[in-house]
């Protein structure tokens, strides 16, 4: 056993490093920096409505542009963890980070299938140190798993297209139909998993399997479709609207051409840590990534290097039709993808060029870890949330207040306060819910800036409470600012 033990370490010595630096990165101090916003909030309302209430989700969390439901598997997939750590908002965080820190072992594999060992080590080392790969697995957010399930999709279709295995198809649906649920900007892979589609109904064998692998997607899908059978197609409807009735009915594919070096900047440059903003290192750089990715597809005429770099420029061209910004968490689809193409093309330099991989190594520790040591010592908010809940919990009951509700003013526009509405809650509180605020008696009002006028805040929330006067207010200076306001 023991002697197992030591081979299976000797053997896979490299990967077991590299996901240890993964996991320090994702872990140290992860609930003592945790930022526990109204996203947050809400989706672990709705978890713990399903622990207690037994009240389960057909539809997941809105998005932010268009008003689109996504569907309900992501709180499927975190309301164990909230379970486990005894409803600790910090359990879903947890494990956010262990679905970052298992990817960097499965990327490793994948990359070493497709190219070779010392791609996969590259890829991996960088993925590792990368900071916005690192800051997105440190909170719980649905896109946040989102490129585990793009290194499903690319080893399934690399499975199915290239290795001549039906199976892959099964995976890469299965990938597809979770990847849906997560974050629609999945949706910018449409031309690539057409390509790819067209690709598995040539080949006979293959196609066999095309029947099945979709009927998996409904499947781990029907959710959002029974809702959508139910609401009269409310998603869809929705999507149709957006597209005529926005920027996007009057699409120029000369604004969509000029976009295009923006886009590429965003989703090589700035994932590889060089920055958000426009600068010329990431500008130069991200072209001569292009002009690497564009020479080796001529120069190597390899199908599978075809398959990742087509990834990349079929999603910068699509990327280019959106208008709105584009986040970071956006192209979670896209981060297993750059490290691969960066690993590949910093493996391909021989021997007597080795010190071009060295140098861009330092280059990229210089910019990401700065990042990185600023993310490990920075200090959340979970601790202050939990505290604010408890004070308004203890004057609801030594008041005995009936039909209380919550208010949030700041940054955030999470007015109806999901995250402290969240603590209430699992103290049973006479809280009423997000559509009851003409109902309320009295309104506690968090923010952590002072509101010298807040009766006349434009929020609904608040304004529903009308006539109403302002009875108490404790405006800590290094904490939140609580107003209570009672209807007269």
């Amino acid at each position: 056993m023991a002697q197992s033990i030591l081979r299976f370490l000797k053997r896979h010595w490299l990967i077991i490093l590299l996901t240890l630096i993964a996991g320090f990165f994702r872990l140290y101090r992860l609930e003592s920096s945790l930022m526990f916003l109204g996203d947050q909030g809400r989706d672990v309302l709705v978890m713990k409505r399903m622990l207690i209430d037994h009240d389960l989700p057909f539809i997941g969390p809105i998005t932010s542009v268009g008003g689109f439901y996504l569907g309900p598997l992501y709180y499927y997939l975190m309301a164990p963890f909230l379970w486990l750590f005894r409803y600790n908002p910090v359990g879903p965080a947890y494990a956010t980070a262990f679905f970052g820190i298992i990817t960097i072992p499965i990327l490793f594999f994948i990359a070493q299938k497709i190219f070779s060992k010392p791609t996969a080590f590259w890829a991996s080392l960088l993925y590792s140190l990368a900071f916005i790969p690192i800051s997105e697995t440190r909170s719980a957010w649905n896109p946040n798993p989102m490129p585990l399930a793009s290194l499903g999709l690319l080893y399934g279709f690399y499975l199915a297209n290239y290795q001549k295995k039906p199976q892959g198809l099964i995976l890469a649906s299965i990938s597809l139909a979770v990847a849906f649920q997560l974050h629609y900007m999945i949706i910018f892979l449409a031309p690539f998993i057409l390509w790819q589609l067209i690709l598995s109904w040539r080949q006979p064998k293959i196609r066999s399997k095309l029947l099945l692998a979709l009927l998996v997607f409904l499947a781990i899908m029907s959710p959002l479709i029974l809702f959508e059978i139910k609401n009269n197609f409310l998603n869809f409807k929705g999507l149709l609207e957006f597209l005529t009735k926005n920027e996007y009915s009057q699409l120029s594919l000369l604004q969509v051409f000029k976009d295009i070096s923006g886009r590429a900047e965003q989703a090589i440059g700035m994932l590889l840590g060089f920055g958000r903003d426009f600068s010329a290192l990431r500008t130069w750089f991200t072209r001569i990534f292009l002009a690497g990715i564009i020479y080796l597809i001529f120069k190597l005429k390899k199908p599978t290097f075809n398959l990742v770099s087509l990834w990349l420029l079929s999603s910068i061209v699509t990327l280019a039709v959106y208008h709105s910004n584009v986040y970071p968490h956006y192209l979670g689809f896209l981060f297993p993808i750059i490290f691969i193409l960066t690993g590949h093309l910093l493996a391909s330099f021989k021997k007597n060029y080795l010190f071009i991989p060295i140098a861009f190594f330092f280059l990229f520790s210089y910019f990401n870890l700065p990042q990185i040591q600023k993310l490990l010592t920075s200090q959340g908010n979970l601790t202050r949330v939990k505290q604010v809940a408890n004070f308004i919990n203890q004057d609801i009951q030594a008041n005995q207040h009936l039909k209380v509700n919550l208010a949030l003013l700041d940054d955030t526009r999470d007015y109806r306060a999901s995250n402290y509405r969240y603590f209430l809650e699992l103290e049973h509180s006479a809280l009423l819910k997000f559509d009851q605020y003409p109902d309320t008696q009295t309104l506690y009002v968090i923010s952590p800036y002072l509101q010298p006028d807040v009766l006349n805040a434009p929020q609904w929330e608040i304004q529903a409470l009308k006539p109403a006067q302002l009875t108490q207010a404790w405006e800590y200076e290094d904490s939140d600012k609580i107003y209570k306001i009672d209807r007269l």
